[in-house]
């Protein structure tokens, strides 16, 4: 397994995803899914951690 993959994925976990109020919005006003599908396919940092995780694969 690539490491390096990983150690980029947590970085950006860590600086952008904990604490993100955009996330905890779409939680708030909607569902945990919906909230996750955001982050997936309209978050750029979301976006980028999904690509980085497609490497893995």
């Amino acid at each position: 397994m690539n490491t390096d993959v990983l150690d980029k994925i947590n970085d950006l976990e860590e600086k952008y995803c904990h604490g993100c109020l955009l996330k905890e919005l779409n939680r708030s006003e909607g569902t945990r899914t919906a909230a996750h599908n955001f982050c997936i396919h309209e978050c750029s940092v979301g976006i980028s951690i999904r690509t980085h995780g497609n490497k893995l694969q």
